[in-house]
């Protein structure tokens, strides 16, 4: 029956329009996230996901607003429906990249839907750089340049044509053996950070704020929760929002789990909410069962969208 229904619902997704799935799934509400939105390819990303650009977002956005009303994660939580017999739909963005400010904003304005916005705190004002990002780069150098992948094929002591793959591998235990590599290129994290910008600034964040969108904690630099034990997640959850509280002045306490929500025990998320933690937690792996009544209005299941057409 599971997969049965897993077909007409992928049949619907490829042939007819979310109206379909809405009356399949029977979900009064859905979770769209991106990351960022781009004029042009992004190197610190295009080799770890594809990135839509404005005309595609907007787009996305239309086609999205036919079958659902937007709301703020302030009218979720308090359980607010916005009028109309549409369902709704939460829009989130993960990471605090740049564009969100540049070019995602201007145009959820103009369309009227609210957005929330999940920063990594290390990474506001361009303090730093994601792991991932930082093998995008490398990966974008090996790409572009012949002598650059002879290098990085050779400090690593494996066949060039393996390069790309066991740079996607390296995980952020290794992330000294990345800046190794980034050095002996001689590639320029700093400098590339300076000349464009990959995260928020302050005051664009600020900027965000008085528009109306709201903000949430995404961890510190986003870590894989996954390697962590219990004490040191809510720690990091815990970090993360505190910070955004006191930087930002701001009374609300959300939190989207980076990378994925998988192996984040019931335990956990009881903790996180009955201590005051967090008031909302956004994942990707699904509603996590505790005694919290009505827990799906605190943890969301987060879904990246991958429209038709």
């Amino acid at each position: 029956m599971i997969d049965r229904n897993r077909k007409i619902t992928s049949g619907c997704a490829t042939f007819a329009n979310l109206n379909c799935l809405v009356r399949l799934s029977k979900q009064d509400l859905i979770f769209p996230f991106y990351h960022t939105v781009a004029k042009q390819p992004l190197p610190h990303v295009s080799h770890l996901y594809t990135v839509r650009n404005e005309a595609e977002f907007e787009q996305d956005l239309d086609y999205m607003l036919k079958s659902f009303k937007p709301q703020s994660l302030e009218e979720y939580q308090g359980g607010k429906k916005r009028s109309g017999d549409k369902p709704s739909m939460v829009l989130t963005f993960d990471d605090g990249l740049a564009e969100c400010h540049d070019f995602v904003a201007p145009l959820l304005k103009k369309k009227g839907v609210p957005a929330a916005f999940f920063l990594n705190n290390h990474f506001i004002d361009n303090r730093g750089l994601f792991y991932r990002y930082k093998a995008s780069l490398l990966i974008e150098q090996v790409k572009t340049d012949s002598l650059v992948l002879e290098q990085v094929a050779s400090y690593l002591d494996i066949p060039e044509k393996r390069v790309v793959e066991s740079i996607l591998l390296i995980d952020q235990d290794q992330v000294s053996l990345l800046d190794a590599l980034l050095k002996e290129i001689n590639f320029d994290v700093a400098g590339y950070l300076k000349k464009s910008p990959v995260y928020l600034s302050t005051k664009q964040v600020m900027d965000l704020l008085s528009w109306g969108f709201e903000i949430g904690g995404h961890s510190p630099a986003h870590t894989d929760f996954s390697r962590l034990v219990p004490k040191e997640i809510l720690n990091q959850v815990r970090s993360s929002v505190e910070d955004l509280q006191a930087r930002f002045q701001i009374s609300t306490r959300y939190f989207s789990f980076p990378f994925t929500s998988a192996g984040i025990s019931s335990e956990v998320i009881h903790s996180l909410l009955n201590e005051g933690v967090a008031s909302v937690l956004m994942g990707t792996a699904g509603l996590k069962k505790t005694d919290k009544k009505d827990l799906s209005r605190e943890f969301p299941w987060k879904s990246l969208m991958a429209l038709p057409g």
